[in-house]
């Protein structure tokens, strides 16, 4: 018969107890660890998507750069066959259809192309109006958004409900391709851009315009215990 003394039998309970208390202080740790890591990871992966995007932008105001400048690029980005090249640029954002560089319109982005004139005496004169026979031959008298920011362009790629421009948005009719009537611009209230100097923090004179690229990308997929407030990361650049 094997005999076990009082003092090997509480040392075995002490072992134990410890190794109870060990499991549980790495439970205490791990519940504190898992949220620590998840949050580090969400910033990360948060910056790396905030990075893309941006980069995004930078390509697209680029594309509109040449398509304003040389008209033999043929590059029109209302076009989907042209909207692929920045699909493309945002692959990993979530904005293309699966298995294509198409833009989808449920997806996780949205790109916004503006083109934002203040409006002077060639908008006036492209409008067919009429100058004042004396100096100043341009007036609100007789060019109604006269000295004010007017939309020239807008085409929106990608799902639109992601998020509205920061500059505004036309409220008139847009061609096919994107671009504004002449007529609209120069004197239809519904066309201005009031919110352009604001949001951008450029000022243009007069026949001056600006090209302006904004994006969306939603990351709430990446949002672990909420780390984001508000995980829709938005960029733009301006040309």
């Amino acid at each position: 018969m094997q005999h076990v003394s009082i003092e090997q039998a509480g040392s075995k309970a002490h072992r134990r107890r410890r190794a109870g208390n060990t499991i549980l202080e790495f439970a205490i740790v791990l519940s504190l660890l898992v949220p620590m890591f998840a949050g580090a990871f969400t910033i990360g992966m948060g910056l790396t998507k905030a990075i893309q995007v941006s980069n995004v932008t930078w390509d697209a105001v680029i594309l509109m750069v040449t398509a304003n400048t040389n008209s033999q690029s043929g590059l029109n980005l209302s076009q989907a066959q042209n909207q692929t090249i920045l699909v493309q640029a945002a692959q990993g954002l979530g904005m293309n259809v699966a298995g294509t560089f198409n833009p989808s319109s449920t997806g996780n982005g949205e790109i916004i192309l503006s083109q934002v004139v203040m409006v002077g005496p060639t908008e006036c004169s492209s409008a067919g109006l009429t100058p004042n026979s004396t100096a100043p031959f341009w007036t609100t008298s007789n060019c109604a958004n006269y000295g004010s920011y007017a939309f020239q362009y807008r085409v929106v790629i990608g799902n639109t409900s992601q998020g509205a421009s920061k500059i505004g948005n036309p409220g008139v009719a847009l061609n096919s391709n994107g671009t504004i009537s002449a007529t609209n611009i120069a004197t239809n209230a519904g066309d201005l851009a009031p919110a352009f100097p604001t949001a951008t923090g450029m000022t243009l004179s007069l026949s001056n315009y600006a090209l302006v690229a904004e994006m969306y990308d939603n990351v709430s997929y990446l949002n672990f215990f909420n780390v984001m407030s508000n995980p829709i990361i938005y960029a733009r650049s301006i040309s």
